[in-house]
């Protein structure tokens, strides 16, 4: 595998490649997709990396083993049927419409949170995409796992940069990026507005920010709760917080679909949502120009 360094990578040359993301497709061999692939960049050093209130969890290689997506060992039918099942290839083909409906053929994405990088081998395929820049916390899921995404996908690994690091801390220059793409990744956030506040200077006047995963508590879910905790708690909660408490271990945090109104909205962008095929929310967001 190709050894983390903290240089800073510079940005790929413009190129229009060709691609698919037919699902499944045939596999590149390992060997190829190492080969193409630039060294990952480090912006955090192990002190900075433990801080972060998740990492050690996301750094388990052990309980990596467990999941459905541990494809080291090359068994890419099981999270090829998982990504099937859980309806989480079908909710990326929703949000790549919304990428490949932009006019312009030199896109540069930050894949934010980019877990084992198989949306980063998906978006590094499409045909109006030059660069996939790949932000993540996990050091395994950037060297071993990656690299198999691409190869699993027939991703182009020469559009790709690995960057082990914080979503808070994006080493990017400014207004440097067209789109921003965050999947199973916003509501891991702490901290949603120095998120967005980052995810806003990387991105270009004009670029776009798709958020797939979102919890997007609605009115429905929210009584649930109520009633859930009333029955349970023979209390009245009426605390958004209390009746969703983020989750200490795996870091997930529950926001209301009108807080993310309020947040885009508040930041001068224009803001629409789908419910995507897993029952989760998507973001559309686009920057003023």
């Amino acid at each position: 595998m190709a050894r983390a360094r903290s240089t800073s990578a510079p940005f790929l040359n413009e190129q229009r490649l060709a691609g698919c993301t037919r699902f499944p497709c045939e596999a590149l061999t390992m060997e190829v997709a190492l080969g193409e692939l630039a060294d990952v960049q480090r912006w955090l050093s192990d002190d900075e990396l433990r801080e972060i209130y998740t990492s050690s969890y996301w750094n388990d290689i052990e309980e990596e083993k467990k999941k459905e997506w541990w494809i080291e060992d090359g068994d890419y039918g099981r999270c090829r049927r998982y990504l099937e099942t859980s309806k989480l290839m079908e909710e990326y083909q929703q949000a790549e419409a919304f990428i490949r409906a932009i006019p312009q053929d030199d896109l540069r994405i930050a894949d934010l949170a980019a877990g084992t990088g198989w949306t980063t081998a998906l978006l590094s395929k499409l045909d109006n995409v030059a660069e996939v820049h790949a932000v993540e916390i996990s050091l395994h899921r950037l060297e071993r796992l990656l690299p198999h995404s691409v190869a699993m996908f027939t991703g182009r690994a020469e559009k790709i940069r690995r960057y082990l690091g914080s979503f808070y801390d994006l080493r990017l220059p400014a207004k440097s990026m067209d789109l921003v793409f965050l999947s199973q990744a916003f509501h891991h956030a702490d901290r949603p507005i120095k998120l967005m506040v980052e995810c806003d200077r990387v991105l270009k006047p004009g670029g776009r920010i798709v958020m797939v995963g979102e919890h997007g508590v609605g009115g429905s879910w929210l009584m649930r709760r109520f009633f859930k905790a009333l029955l349970r708690q023979r209390r009245i909660v009426t605390d958004f917080h209390q009746l969703f408490p983020p989750d200490p271990l795996l870091g997930d945090h529950y926001y209301r679909r009108s807080d993310y109104y309020f947040l885009f909205v508040a930041m001068g962008y224009t803001l629409e949502h789908r419910i995507a095929a897993t029952g989760q929310t998507m973001f559309i967001a686009d920057k003023r120009g």
